[in-house]
This record gives C-alpha cells, structure tokens and sequence, in this order.
C-alpha cells in the first residue's frame, strides 16, 4: 500500500536495489526487487510518518547508502541524512553540521572521488570533501530550495535544479577532489583544469528579445581553479574595518595622518598570475588579476597575448584585430605565482592540460608547424609596421610643431618656410601611398588596398581553426612589398629631414618645441 518515493540502484552489484517510501520504511533488496527487507525510519531514531525524500546507493561499495529525510510533518523542518554501510543494519548520521531548520532533498556522489558528495537542500546546494562529516555551502549557491542534483560526467558539471526557479551548472567541479586540508592549508595551490575545447566561439542568436532564453555560458578555453589561504587586504581595507568595527561599538576613530593615507593611497594590492607554456617550454599567455582570499577561478581564452603596439596614453583597444592569435591543440603546462610588493613569488606545482579540437574538419587546414610558421612571420611585420606607424606619426606631430613655431621665430622665415612646406609635402606624399586620396574620398571613389588592408585581411587567417588560406598568405606577402617600399620614404623624413630643420629652428632662436631631444 506504501508508495516509493526514491529508488536507487547500485552499481557495483547486480541486482542490489535500495528503496524509500512515503510511509515511513526504507528497502532494501538483493534479488532485483523480488523480495524486500523493510526497515522502518523509527530505528534511525526517528518518528514513523518521517518521509523518504532520497536514497543513494554508493557508487563504489555495494554495502553502503544514504538515505535524506524529512519531518516537516511533525513541523519539525531539521536536516537529516544519514549512512549506513552494512545494508541498512546499522545508521549513522551525517547531517550534524548542517544548519538547523534546513530540510533537506537529494544527495549525489562523485563518481571518481567516494567521499566527494553534494546535497541539495532547501537553503542552497552545500558539499562535503570528507565523506559527509562535514558539510560547506558551495560559494555563489542562491538562497533558495534545490530539489534535485545530477552529475553530468563526461564535463565534471553539477546540474541543480531549484523550486521554481530553473536550474543551476556548477561547470568542471573536478577541483574539489584535490581540496585535501594540506593543499587548502598551503598558501596557494593551483588545480589541474579539465580538457580545454579548441574552438572560434561565436553566437548565432542574432536580434535578442522575447523569442530568446538568454543565459551566461561558461567561460570559454581552458578555466583553472586556485586556491590562496592568506589574507590579502590593503593598508586601507584593513583601516576601513577597523573603523567599521570600532563604529558599530560607539568607540573614538583617530584620524591615521596624512603619510598614512599617501602610503594607502600609494600601495599596489597583491596580484596572483598564472603563466601558461606550451610543451617546449615557451611563454604563451601571461593572466592575472587581483589576488583574494580564497578559492577562485580565471580563463585563458587559448590565444597568444595581443602583439599590438602599446600606446600607453590610449585605453586599450577591443575587437577581433586586438586579440592575439590562437593557440595550437597540444599539451600545456600553467604555474601559479603571487606578486606582492613588486616581488613575485611561485606557488604550488605545475599543472598539466589538453587543448584538443572539438571535431576533425572536412578540409584538413594547415599543420600546426606551417601555422606556427605564419604567425611568427605575421608579428614581425606587424612588428615593423606598427614601428613604421609610429615614426611617421612622431613625424606629422613634429611637422604641427614647426608651422607653429615658424611665425615666433625671430630669425627671418626665408628658408624655415620652405624646409617646412617640403616636409609638409613628403608626408602628404607617404599619407597618399598608405591612405589613399583625398580627393578620391571626396568624391567617393574607392581608394586601392591600403598596407592595412592587407594586413588586416593576412591577420584573419590566424582567427579561424582552419588557418591561413592562400589568400592570406597572399596577402601579406602584398603588405611585406608595400612596407619594404614606403619604409625608406618614412625613414628619410624621420631621420634626415625633421632633425636637420629642428636644428635650423633652434639655431634661429625658435621657442622650445616639446618633443625635440
């Protein structure tokens, strides 16, 4: 007449079935369900209307379960969790850190780790590394009812689904089966990340509205997991508190002192890194951000850092041009280290991972030696391009300053006018070789592929897992012949032209021209 709430199969042996009912009794069954031991919730101590809410068997001994309960008809709204590793003959309870007047639903196990569990309960989702002795809410679990829990095991992901709410993906949980005391304990451990997928990520959405679930996917590339057991507040945060703290007991605030508050103002907080090799041995990608107590996570989106130009008076810039290329598939290694006080200090071991492809593609591409090839070739042009742009912008910025000087010179003008309109001219005649016409643009006439463009268009093959196609190859070679012809055109005006005419300036007794050396 009684009703089975929950039902669990073991898998370590065949045919060993594990029951709760509504009534009261958990079963317990040898024989595939033919016949049942019946063993009521009164021996576990509690009153006989109790409800089976969950029944595990465990994943790695056949003579262990556990069993969530529930009293609330009794209005009392406790937890209670209990295991018992003879088949139900003798029980112990698990739940005695848990919070009181938290019911509780569901419980899973680690398939690779047996004393990693999670439980879902009616105050968030909580875990246990030791076996369920003691029980932590997982950070970030939202305040609310969870009634069923799931591992998905290929990824490591803990699906919950909460009380009328949707569900919850704690992605790649992997690290929490090497959170030993002694790792927690150490100043900073880094965790080994789950196979990296190698992939360009891109949205098909399209336009967003009603029509759309819109939800924040887990982050893209390889997502690592770390650890800092120390505190890493600044001289101010630690002011801060204090003064919080003596607030709230009514007590005196000092004022700190001027050098004081210079030397918070002053003070750079801890930075934690993380350095990403290739199997050779070669720097890939630096990350960082600001170091915290605690446990954490950073990605590393598999490219190479940008090798743009650094301009350090402009923000820097987005896009698709701005990242780094990609990273090949291979092995990696990553090291965490912590920078404070300017000192950077290693921690930890290194970690090892695989970035793999997610599907072999129906053209082959380019071997990943050819790939490496290009790329290197495409940041040393990108290298003396962008040196070239820089002189030659020092150089129009120069040419600003002379015909601003010209009229507060005290010397006659004769002669300073027409080295000015001479320079003037020579980069007027590289802004045309590299930008095209003016007088096109005015029109509306399309101006020929400028030394970007083609540089632009050889930079795409390294944005696809494809690689560079003939066009882009192609295409570079185009933008190489255009630098190595405009190059001495740049160079002349940079290092004949302006320094003979700043000289005629400051010896015709010309006001200070910033920039000048």
């Amino acid at each position: 007449s009684n009703t089975i709430t929950s039902l669990s199969e073991s898998p370590v042996q065949e045919g060993l079935l594990y029951a709760g009912t509504d009534d009261g009794y958990i079963a317990v069954s040898s024989d595939g369900g033919g016949a049942w031991d019946r063993i009521p919730v009164t021996r576990l101590g509690l009153p006989a209307r109790s409800f089976v809410n969950d029944i595990k068997a465990d994943l790695h001994d056949a003579n262990t379960v556990y069993v969530v309960l529930d009293n609330h008809k009794e209005g009392d709204f406790n937890p209670y969790l209990f295991k018992s590793a003879d088949r139900g003959k003798s029980w112990t309870k698990l739940s005695s850190n848990l919070p009181e007047r938290t019911l509780l639903w569901r419980i899973v196990q680690d398939h690779v780790d047996p004393d990693l569990f999670f439980l879902a309960t009616e105050f968030g989702v909580y875990t246990s590394l030791d076996g369920g002795a003691n029980w932590q809410k997982l950070p970030g679990t939202p305040n609310m009812g969870f009634r069923d829990l799931v591992i998905q095991k290929r990824e490591n992901d803990l699906v919950a689904a909460s009380f009328g709410r949707g569900f919850y993906v704690l992605d790649d949980y992997s690290a929490l089966r090497d959170m030993s005391p002694e790792a927690l304990k150490a100043e900073g451990t880094l965790f080994a990340p789950r196979t990296a997928k190698w992939y360009v990520p891109r949205s098909n959405l399209g336009n967003t509205g009603a029509d759309y679930y819109i939800a924040k996917n887990p982050d893209f590339g390889a997502v690592f997991t770390y650890h800092l057991s120390g505190d890493f507040a600044t001289a101010k945060q630690q002011r801060k508190k204090a003064e919080k703290e003596a607030s709230k007991e009514g007590a005196n605030i000092p004022f700190p002192g001027y050098e004081a508050l210079d030397a918070e103002n002053s003070e750079q907080p801890a930075q934690v890194w993380i350095t990403i090799k290739d199997a050779q041995g070669n720097v890939i990608r630096h990350l960082h951000e600001k170091a915290a107590k605690g446990t954490h996570r950073m990605a590393w989106d598999l490219r190479h850092a940008s090798t743009r130009a650094i301009d350090p008076e402009s923000p820097s810039r987005g896009g698709w041009f701005s990242r780094g290329p990609l990273a090949i598939p291979g092995t990696y290694t990553a090291t965490l280290a912590l920078e404070k006080d300017g000192k950077v200090t290693p921690l930890g071991e290194a970690v090892s991972f695989e970035v793999k492809p997610v599907r072999e593609g129906v053209l082959g591409g380019m071997d990943y030696e050819s790939y490496t090839a290009y790329r290197n070739e495409l940041e040393t042009v990108q290298r003396q391009l962008e040196v070239l742009q820089d002189r030659f912008e020092q150089s129009e910025t120069a040419l600003k300053g002379f015909k601003k000087a010209l009229p507060r010179t005290p010397s006659s003008p004769a002669g300073l006018a027409a080295d000015v309109t001479e320079l003037e001219k020579a980069i007027r005649a590289v802004q045309i070789k590299t930008e095209g016409s003016p007088a096109r643009n005015e029109i509306g006439e399309r101006n020929p592929p400028s030394i970007q463009t083609h540089f632009s268009t050889a930079y795409r093959g390294m944005t696809t897992t494809y690689g560079p196609t003939a066009l882009h190859r192609r295409s570079l070679d185009i933008a190489k012949a255009m630098l190595a012809e405009i190059e001495p055109e740049v160079n002349r005006i940079s290092d004949q032209m302006i320094p003979a005419l700043a000289q005629k300036f400051k010896s015709a007794g010309a006001p200070y021209i910033k920039g000048e050396d």
